[in-house]
């Protein structure tokens, strides 16, 4: 980029998501920050879309749809339908993370995801622009492009299937002959474990390969000597579709020097759902908190959010350098009753100025019955600092 920037859901989950709608008439944007009550001094008004940010909303305007054609080949449509097939969703931008004037030298990201069994469909290309493209597919497995980045950063949106696929087995007979000379057959039966499927992101500046565990709980920003960087995220979607997605905006200091942060709020397949925008701050005792809240894509109130951030080492910063060096955040998405019916979570890479700062992270509702496998979205815990 150069410079511009599910099947029925489960009942008790849903009726938690719409509890927490208001139908308050929209009112001033509530940001004004009071950590004396609950929620920071956020309400559950409505507010105009996208808070009433034309930046906000015009970088909401830079993830575009992709009708990959794949998507409605009839050879695949089997695997898509499949409701024993893994099913990730996986999201990469690379470049300026934060905003950075001074690049003027553009970067060559021309790369490729290739996955070694199964499908690949882009659901959306992030911040392209002219000379910035997808290159036509030629293997269900494989998405390649054209990238160049200077100031910001381009990325991809893309859902994964893969196939169940089960051990193979190879049989050996032997002859025995005993001292008597009567023969046996001796039947041997080997079992061979699928082999392992894997995801590999490459481009000239920097490539990884995740295995599909990786993919069940991805959330990690990889900083390059220039200073570009590369945030990836994945989970994996249930076919029971509890609601989750993925986070992605500004965070740093507005004009009166105050902590904010204020992004996209992206459903499951990488379409955007609306928008959060909230205050981070250092209080009294101490503790590095957050406040915010979430509204749909017209502005109606969804949900409040609460929770910490940190810095990631040097532990001895000051305190502006900490947020400029990056760090995390988690928290709890509330509805209207202050009931708890979700969780966030992520990364930052600060600025002296929000929008030329970035954060990256996922959401997730509370959604009971669904599979136990850990994705990730707990507490932080000691050595969570990738």
């Amino acid at each position: 980029m150069s410079r511009k920037l599910i099947l029925l859901l489960m009942a008790a989950a849903m009726l938690l998501w719409v509890a927490g709608c208001s139908n308050n008439p929209v009112g001033d944007k509530t940001s004004s920050t009071n950590i004396s009550t609950e929620f920071g001094g956020f309400t559950t008004s409505n507010e105009a879309p996208a808070f009433g940010d034309p930046t906000l909303s015009a970088e909401a305007g830079s993830e575009v749809a992709v009708n990959d054609p794949l998507a409605t080949a009839p050879r695949f449509s089997s695997l898509i339908n499949d409701p024993n097939a893994g099913l990730y969703h996986f999201r990469a931008v690379w470049g300026h993370l934060r905003y950075d004037s001074t690049v003027t030298i553009p970067t060559n990201w021309d790369g490729s995801l290739t996955l070694t069994r199964g499908l690949e469909l882009v659901r959306r290309v992030i911040a392209f622009e002219p000379g910035d493209s997808l290159l036509p597919r030629t293997s269900p497995t494989l998405i390649e492009w054209a990238s160049q980045t200077t100031v910001s950063f381009d990325g991809i949106a893309v859902d994964l299937f893969v196939p169940p696929m089960g051990p193979t087995y190879d049989t050996t007979i032997t002859v025995v002959v005993d001292s008597l000379g009567d023969t046996t057959n001796v039947v041997v039966i080997d079992t061979v474990p699928a082999a392992p499927v894997t995801l590999e992101f490459k481009t000239g500046p920097y490539t990884r390969t995740f295995t599909l565990p990786e993919l069940v709980s991805l959330d990690t920003i990889v900083t390059l000597s220039d200073s570009s960087a590369i945030a990836f995220s994945a989970y994996e979607i249930e076919h029971i579709p509890c609601p989750r997605g993925a986070l992605m905006g500004h965070w740093g200091f507005d004009s009166t020097g105050t902590g904010e942060f204020r992004g996209k709020w992206i459903g499951r397949h990488g379409e955007l759902q609306g928008f959060l925008d909230g205050n981070f701050m250092t209080d009294s005792l101490g503790r590095q908190i957050f406040f915010g809240k979430w509204i749909d894509q017209n502005g109606f109130f969804q949900g409040l959010l609460k929770g910490t951030w940190g810095p990631h080492p040097n532990r001895h910063a000051s305190e502006r350098g900490k947020i400029r060096g990056g760090g995390w955040f988690y928290g709890q998405i509330f509805n209207a009753n202050a009931d708890q019916i979700g969780v966030l979570k992520g990364h930052y890479k600060g600025s002296e100025s929000l929008n030329n700062g970035f954060f990256w992270g996922r959401w997730k509702l509370n959604c009971p019955g669904a599979p136990g496998e850990d994705d990730g979205m707990g507490e932080p815990r000691e050595g969570d600092d990738d």
